[in-house]
């Protein structure tokens, strides 16, 4: 192209999506033929166990026990927030199973086609800060993996200044594994079975082998099972001063998982069949999220016990890095295979439950100039100007902000669970979702329903007080009242919300409620064929090509 002919018009064809986009339909978007639903009960099974076992679900019981609960005490506070977490996720991901959209496109029947992406923002956001997060977790683990083969790397010159919160071998490691995400974030969803399936037994393998390891070399549990009261200095909690810190405890182990809740339908669109998704969920959630809860109390435990002039070792990347200052060299192997089983599972959840899944938000955003590895990829860069580092180190308020940012996620799925299965009986009208038109029953005025703030508000304001505080201690002082509301905030939210869009929906019912298409529009629920049945077709058919009366007036609107 001549340099003097390029205009505004040709940049913006240029950096369109491949195939047929408009500014809210997509490749990546659209209801998902058989073809590219290839995630069966056995694959969901072994995702959760290579995403749920990782280093954040391993020191998940660091904070219950700091706040003075005992080991039992932490246990069922963890027990009683993983049965609530496992509930939602299956209900959550009823909708992508069985319309095979993603959560953008399910919460555009509540909010409206435009009002969607304000729960979309709040995701992407989300998604961002965690990618950074949960990488930083996986640079450590490529920090004990390059340490375990050449030990000098733990001594390499450090070049930052000592404000930086990190050393220069922290950020040699953190961009090595963030330059291997980059790839991963190139395949699509559907092709990440392989290697799910082959993180989810090296992790497990690995972190029962570290597990035994400690409480063979211990003898026993360790003194946060004999004497808690001595390793933190906290007498035992009593009456309802024990009970609030349960509730708290509870409530921040859902937090950690409200923005999972929310996605679910993300991965469960790919299911082979409705409904496969949930012996995952069912099976590897409470199996994962207890048991790595379990085995990090009794590992650090036991660690503290045989080496006890080290800080307590809750994040499993310290307690490898303590295993080869102190014990014989031929450790060094097990160290790092251990580091790299886990550093496969940050991977997995770096790259899928923070990349990708930002990445479809961001394709729903913009679908005409954003699909999923363009939008995996921004979420990639964004990390990382975030400065993890600093994070981690330094900023405990922001830490607390994003575990607190439930106090706006509940309210989002309380909306989107009274919509989806009270109010519609799960039946939408999948057309009319991408339709940007007065005719859609999702338009409702400008493309928001009005409905939709006002419950999201109504759920959100109740827990703001305790959220202030919880951010800023130091300068916002409220009554305990505020602040037990707030221990509340989740399923506070979900319920709050979700009974003023029933409300709101009798009153002002919406339009089009419990209509589905009288045709497959997309070409979305043809029989499935096993491609090893027969022939398959060399060539992904293009689905957005099913009906090109109704493309044609997308892409005019």
């Amino acid at each position: 192209m001549d340099c003097d002919n390029i205009t505004t018009k040709n940049v913006m064809q240029f950096l369109e999506v491949p195939g047929r986009a408009t500014s809210y339909i997509n490749g990546d978007t659209i209801p998902l033929p058989p073809s590219r639903r290839t995630w069966s009960k056995k694959v969901f099974v072994f995702f959760w166990f290579a995403t749920a076992i990782n280093i954040a679900e391993w020191s998940g019981a660091s904070a219950s026990l700091a706040l003075g609960l005992t080991v039992q005490q932490a246990i069922i506070a963890n027990l009683t927030s993983t049965i609530i977490i496992t509930a939602s996720l299956v209900i959550s991901g009823y909708g992508g199973g069985q319309w095979h959209v993603p959560f953008a496109v399910i919460n555009r029947a509540p909010w409206g086609l435009r009002g969607s992406w304000f729960p979309l923002l709040n995701r992407v956001l989300l998604s961002c800060c965690w990618y950074g997060v949960q990488g930083w977790f996986g640079g450590q683990m490529t920090k004990v993996m390059i340490g375990a083969i050449w030990p000098s790397f733990y001594d390499m010159p450090n070049t930052f200044a000592p404000n930086a919160a990190m050393e220069t071998n922290d950020f040699v490691a953190f961009i090595v594994f963030w330059l291997v995400c980059l790839p991963l974030l190139l395949l699509k969803p559907e092709s990440y079975r392989i290697p799910a399936i082959i993180s989810a037994v090296l992790v497990l393998i690995a972190a029962l082998a570290v597990f035994l390891w400690a409480f063979v070399k211990q003898g026993n549990g360790g003194p946060l099972f004999s004497n808690p009261e001595a390793v933190y200095g906290i007498s035992n909690l009593q009456g309802s001063q024990l009970a609030w810190v349960i509730v708290r405890c509870i409530n921040s182990g859902i937090g950690g998982w409200a923005g999972g809740v929310l996605y679910q339908s993300d991965f469960s669109r790919y299911a082979v069949h409705p409904g496969d998704q949930v012996y995952g969920q069912i099976f590897s959630i409470p199996l994962c999220l207890l048991g790595s809860n379990i085995l990090g109390i009794v590992t650090t435990s036991c660690a503290r016990g045989f080496y006890p002039n080290e800080p307590l070792l809750w994040k499993l990347y310290d307690l490898l890095q303590a295993i080869q200052r102190n014990e014989v060299p031929a450790a060094r192997a097990a160290v790092f295979f251990a580091a790299f089983a886990f550093f496969l599972s940050q991977l997995s959840v770096t790259v899928v439950a923070c990349g990708v899944v930002g990445g479809m938000d961001l394709a729903a955003l913009c679908p005409r100039y954003i699909n999923i590895r363009r939008g995996s990829l921004i979420i990639a860069v964004i990390g990382i100007c975030i400065n993890p580092w600093k994070i981690m180190n330094t900023a405990n308020s922001f830490i607390s902000a994003i575990s607190g940012y439930a106090v706006f996620l509940g309210p989002l799925t309380g909306i989107m669970f009274a919509d989806y299965h009270i109010l519609r009986h799960r039946r939408i009208k999948l057309s009319h979702l991408f339709l940007p038109q007065t005719g859609s029953d999702y338009w409702f005025w400008h493309g928001l329903n009005w409905r939709a703030p006002i419950a999201w508000v109504l759920g959100v304001w109740a827990s703001l007080p305790g959220f202030c505080v919880s951010v800023t201690p130091a300068s916002v002082i409220v009554s305990d009242a505020w602040v037990h509301v707030y221990y509340l905030s989740w399923p506070l939210s979900v319920c709050i919300s979700a009974m003023v869009w029933m409300i709101l929906n009798t009153i002002s019912p919406a339009p089009g409620i419990g209509e589905v298409d009288d045709n497959d529009v997309f070409g979305t629920f043809e029989e499935f064929r096993d491609p090893k049945d027969g022939e398959a077709e060399k060539e992904e058919p293009d689905h957005l090509s099913k009906s090109p009366t109704y493309i044609a007036s997308l892409e005019h609107t």
